[in-house]
């Protein structure tokens, strides 16, 4: 029979717990909505996706992603950010992050993200010269896009 103190209990306590965590984020994350029937499917390469809202933050990357997804600078211009949503608008740059995904990574973003439900999937040029996919509102303008 194995004697284990409560500091070795615990220490496998929370090895257990990391690992559960790892494998929700990386092969079963549970924790995103279902895929929308009317999402448009996923192209058949790798893909830039252009992130200005909560796609701008690593730990958020990471948890919808499914790994540590690098990312850089980039800029969209002639739109602005409007709440949840982008606006066009004359003579501005939107500030964001550019990074780049596989076709089952996007599908992790459009879960995420609710396109087809909520949210569509735009290709857009960036600031650069590449192109890249950008999440926006399906819908109404202003107030009314705001409701879940």
């Amino acid at each position: 029979m194995i004697n284990l103190s409560g500091k070795s209990l615990a220490l496998l306590g929370i090895a257990l717990i990391v690992l559960m965590l790892w494998f929700m984020v990386v092969r079963a994350p549970v924790y995103l909505p279902r895929l929308d029937a009317n999402a448009p499917p996923p192209p058949d390469d790798d893909v830039y996706v252009f992130g200005f809202a909560t796609l701008t933050h690593p730990i958020v990357r990471l948890v919808v992603v499914g790994r540590l997804v690098p990312a850089e600078p980039a800029t969209l211009r002639g739109w602005a950010r409007y709440r949840r949503d982008l606006r066009e608008t004359e003579h501005t740059l939107l500030d964001g992050v550019r990074f780049r995904v596989s076709p089952e990574e996007l599908v992790r973003l459009d879960r995420y993200e609710q396109t087809g439900r909520k949210y569509r999937r735009d290709l857009m040029l960036l600031e650069d010269g590449e192109f890249a996919w950008v999440y926006r509102l399906i819908g109404e303008k202003g107030p009314d896009a705001l409701a879940d």
